[in-house]
């Protein structure tokens, strides 16, 4: 049996409707698109098929999905959307990939959701590469609002072949923030979102965690084999981009493609309860949560943490005591709390040696454990701060002259930059 069709035996049965011919089907490569209540699918499509055509054959799922609560009205949208890509082919329209298109109506409410319909389409994905014999191929997550650079394919699927023991990688990102049909205030919130996705992210690599990375579902592909080995898509209704990149973060190599491009959307949506859409919506309503961000002195915290794990094996008990009494209060109340110290020493006894050690230290504290010691600092003193003095701040103590303070605007072009150099 081979280790695609042992994952399939252990997901549970669900009836999808097929809606456009099945035909052989020998792709390595897949993208898979969750669409729910989407009105602009087709332009996405015609996104993908304007791109240079990669070397392997290409089958782009779609999975248009609904809940046994979603509205009359939204069921009504999806068969518009799928009326509108079966016209679209109607017109003439010929993309060098297969296009599968499923629906998944009346999914249990309890469930439904994104991150469902993104494991629908990427558990048909490596149901295609099963009936087909491959022993691998390169899953694509991929959003049906987003639009994509003309090297996509070709950059994906060179970054895989030059790095054969990368399990996953991310893809470079930018909001449309020039798109003239965004008002003047969506586009201020949009450069506010992302500049905080990049500001956190970098702040998070500067206290030294070791595997920050941005988790955008419309902006990674994971191997097929990698993704079967770590249990596939959770179902999480928001959030399961930054759940499963960071779950596939304990397999070992990844990588990061910064010369092709992702143009995720940036519009208002209350299809999800928080990302994008649900932070422009409530941007839209007056918030003022964008402008604000986790402290730099927060993130400052954790750097004799994450300065030489290796230490807390090397060194005796009574030693490391030593060490606990210097961290902050707030940090050290923190590992009391969640037991770290007691899992941190239990893990010492099971480690051969202190690389094993390191490894498995960023296993225990990961980017789950940091967010909830973050989330725990910002109702404290110093633990919120604004977002562009903080963004100020991280680029001084990373030692990049801006000569001067920037405004949002140019904050963000600098971070773009130095997430694509570094």
């Amino acid at each position: 049996m081979s280790i695609f069709s042992a994952y399939l035996d252990r997901q549970q049965p669900l009836e999808v409707t097929e809606l456009l011919p099945l035909s052989e089907n020998r792709s390595k490569l897949f993208v898979s698109i969750p669409c729910f209540d989407e009105p602009d699918l087709p332009k996405a499509l015609e996104s993908l098929a304007t791109c240079t055509p990669p070397v392997s054959d290409v089958t782009v799922i779609v999975a248009v999905n609904s809940s046994d609560k979603t509205s009359p009205q939204q069921l009504f949208n999806n068969l518009k959307t799928i009326q509108s890509v079966q016209e679209w082919l109607q017109r003439g329209a010929k993309p060098f990939y297969q296009l599968r298109l499923l629906h998944a109506p009346a999914l249990p409410s309890k469930w439904a959701g994104v991150g469902w319909a993104r494991k629908i389409a990427m558990d048909e994905a490596i149901r295609c590469l099963d009936r087909s014999g491959l022993e691998e191929g390169i899953l694509i997550g991929f959003d049906a609002d987003s639009r994509v650079s003309a090297n996509y394919f070709t950059s994906i699927e060179t970054a895989f072949k030059e790095n054969p023991r990368a399990n996953f990688v991310t893809l470079n990102f930018n909001h449309p923030i020039d798109d003239p049909a965004l008002t003047t205030s969506l586009r201020e919130g949009i450069i506010q979102y992302e500049l905080y996705l990049r500001y956190h992210r970098n702040a998070m690599n500067w206290c030294g965690y070791p595997h920050a990375i941005h988790t955008i579902g419309s902006s990674f592909a994971v191997r097929a084999s990698s993704y079967v080995k770590q249990g596939g898509m959770n179902r999480r209704q928001a959030g399961e981009d930054f759940h499963f990149l960071y779950k596939m973060v304990l397999l070992g190599e990844y990588g990061v493609v910064k010369d092709a491009t992702v143009y995720p959307a940036a519009r208002i949506s209350n299809r999800v309860p928080f990302g994008t859409g649900a932070a422009l919506k409530k941007w839209d309503e007056g918030s003022k949560e964008l402008y604000s961000a986790y402290s730099l002195k927060t993130f400052e915290t954790l750097i004799p943490l994450f300065s030489s794990p290796g230490l807390i094996f090397d060194t005796g008990h009574t030693l490391w005591k030593e060490q606990f009494k210097t961290f902050d209060p707030v940090l050290k109340c923190y590992i009391e709390q969640t037991e770290t110290l007691a899992r941190l020493e239990e893990l010492k006894k099971n480690c051969a040696d202190v690389q094993v050690f390191t490894r498995r230290f960023y296993h225990l504290i990961n980017a789950f454990w940091i967010i909830q010691y973050l989330n725990l600092c910002e109702s404290m003193n110093d633990g919120k701060g604004i977002l562009v003095e903080e963004a100020n701040g991280l680029l001084i103590k990373l030692g990049v002259s801006t000569f001067g303070n920037l405004s949002a605007l140019d904050l963000l072009e600098f971070y773009r930059r130095l997430d694509f150099n570094n």
